[in-house]
């Protein structure tokens, strides 16, 4: 139609194939005032190609997905929308979707230079007590106090280990009507594709990649990295905004190749270098998807479906340390990071002084 300036659609059951194609087609109805598609499911699959969708909506004013299981990463990707656009949103419901203290918080960031900002909700998630406070207080500190509702049904904090870590059952309630949740339908595909957003796994290599980049990404190693030669710059071809899960995997596999070895060393920050400057050029919303999949492969962020932790090393933290502070990594990027490391930074403690660094460099940059 196009012409659409409200959509109320509460307690429909939805799913999220079917938020899917309801992100496709609100996407063309630019003149949207209200969306309110409250107590239906997204989770991560669903929330995605809406907040892609909801970049084109210039005139929304209010957003209800209170209760519809948006989720820690739904509501990171919901927050880079919010930094790149929806300039006069005065009503944001998130609430009662499992949202996490960092994420909240990350959340509340975006929120920051919204003028018309009138309500904010976030009750009914999981912040914990402390997590609650924090968030009071950084609302306030952004002088929109007054913008935050009651936080009265929190449901408390759900621990280091789950607030963190991975669990691959996380799928068997995304909705109620399908028995095969771990595969998007063949529509399904097609309206992510649309939206590009890329939410399943991806091979480990492109197609066309050659020979030898083949075979380094399938067993990395400092020695074979060195041996690439010239061949280092197809490594950036490797890697690619729309294919988060395929990039984070990639930029961990050769960060932990990192060592002092001034060759080694500097043949892995250059390629770090080369890949995260292509991640991060495009828009908010691809780079926070990106760093929302790096950060549950990190053990930072709970992750939804078959993303796997990876087995972390010092040199990985280190080559993050020297890249947040390099004029290609956007402030609100390290921004990012830096609420994440420092409400779930205790999984990183097998990393050491590497993860001080790491928090020192993170600090540092968004104070600049």
């Amino acid at each position: 139609m196009g012409s659409l300036e409200e959509i109320h659609m509460p307690q429909n059951g939805i799913n999220y194939s079917g938020v899917m194609a309801l992100a496709s087609a609100i996407r063309h109805n630019p003149e949207l005032r209200v969306l309110n598609l409250n107590d239906n499911t997204f989770t991560k699959k669903g929330s995605l190609p809406m907040a892609q969708a909801l970049r084109h909506l210039r005139n929304i004013q209010v957003i209800n997905f209170g209760d519809c299981l948006v989720r820690s990463e739904g509501a990171v990707a919901l927050a880079a929308v919010l930094r790149e656009g929806l300039p006069i949103l005065k009503e944001l419901n998130l609430s009662f979707g499992e949202i996490t203290e960092a994420a909240a918080l990350v959340v509340a960031q975006a929120v920051a230079d919204k003028a018309d900002m009138e309500k904010l909700d976030l009750n009914g998630n999981c912040l914990g007590e402390e997590g609650c406070e924090a968030l009071r207080e950084a609302m306030e500190n952004m002088n929109k106090g007054d913008v935050l509702e009651s936080l009265s049904d929190d449901e408390g904090d759900e621990g280091d280990e789950d607030d963190s870590g991975n669990d691959d059952d996380d799928d068997d309630d995304e909705d109620d009507v399908s028995d095969d949740c771990s595969e998007e339908n063949e529509e399904g595909s097609e309206i992510a594709k649309e939206n590009g957003i890329t939410t399943n796994g991806n091979s480990p290599v492109s197609p066309n990649s050659p020979a030898e980049i083949t075979s380094f990404l399938s067993c990395p190693s400092a020695e074979r990295l060195l041996q690439l030669g010239q061949l280092r710059t197809h490594l950036q071809q490797e890697v690619d905004a729309s294919e988060p899960q395929k990039a984070a995997d990639v930029i961990l596999k050769i960060g932990s190749l990192y060592s002092e070895d001034p060759e080694t060393k500097a043949a892995v920050l250059d390629t770090i270098d080369a890949m995260l400057k292509k991640l991060l050029s495009g828009s908010t919303l691809q780079s926070y998807c990106f760093l929302s999949t790096l950060l549950v492969m990190m053990g930072l962020l709970k992750g939804e479906g078959k993303t796997k932790k990876a087995l972390l090393v010092p040199g990985q933290l280190l080559c993050l340390e020297h890249a947040v502070q390099q004029e290609y990594f956007p402030k609100h990027d390290a921004s990012l990071l830096h609420i994440f490391l420092s409400r779930n930074g205790g999984v990183l403690k097998s990393c050491g002084s590497a993860r001080e660094r790491l928090s020192s460099a993170l600090e540092r940059r968004c104070q600049d």
